[in-house]
């Protein structure tokens, strides 16, 4: 953990690197040739987590990224309160889950965020 970093910050960077790692592992093992990478990206207020579709080339060489990406998750800064996107720039009211709870508990997240929805 970076000394400026914050509690929710250094548990959203966790998730995404064991969701990210766990999703290339199924994607190679069930012989798909894209799957799904989040990226984080820190605003004032929220965490934003985005998700992008990467083609795997083969076996040793670098994946492709796809132009497209999406709003996965807003995260608070401050509280660690995890929300579903109402759009690429503003969270859903209600709170959906603690990012505690998701980092202890990575199998809860899927790729297409419907752990989100009430």
């Amino acid at each position: 953990m970076i000394a400026t970093q914050t509690k929710p910050e250094f548990l959203t960077e966790a998730l995404i690197e064991v969701l990210n790692n766990e999703w290339k592992v199924n994607a190679i093992e069930s012989s798909n040739s894209f799957y799904h990478r989040l990226e984080m990206e820190i605003g004032r207020k929220y965490i934003k987590v985005w998700e992008t579709v990467e083609k795997l080339i083969g076996p040793g060489q670098p994946s492709v990224n796809n132009t497209s990406r999406s709003c996965w998750m807003f995260v608070d800064k401050n509280t660690g309160e995890c929300y579903k996107p109402a759009s690429y720039k503003a969270p859903a009211k209600g709170v959906r889950y603690l990012i505690t709870q998701l980092a202890d508990n990575p199998h809860i997240c899927d790729p297409y965020g419907s752990f989100l929805y009430l």
